[in-house]
């Protein structure tokens, strides 16, 4: 049986885009760098002072990492408590 990590969501905010989906933290498993991915649309957002930045991309399999140009966005993984909590957010801020 796979077990699949849990997905962290950013509280009280939803995707720019589609204006329904949820942000999930994920992050790159090339060079770490974690993003928000609307678990709705796709849509990819860089984190820019614990908040939602620009839109970098989408789920589509035809944008990779901003940051080291590697995996495609559909190729990240859910990130953890712990690196949600290194970019300081606090438990508060996400569930």
């Amino acid at each position: 049986m796979k077990l699949d990590s849990p997905s962290w969501q950013l509280k009280d905010t939803s995707c720019g885009y589609c204006q329904q989906g949820e942000l999930i933290f994920s992050r790159c498993p090339q060079c770490q760098t974690v993003v928000l991915i609307c678990g709705e649309c796709g849509t990819v957002y860089a984190i820019e002072d614990k908040s939602v930045g620009k839109e970098i991309g989408d789920t589509t399999g035809s944008t990779r990492c901003f940051s080291c140009g590697g995996p495609f966005h559909q190729d990240f993984p859910s990130a953890s408590s712990e690196e949600i909590q290194a970019l300081g957010f606090t438990k508060d801020e996400y569930r």
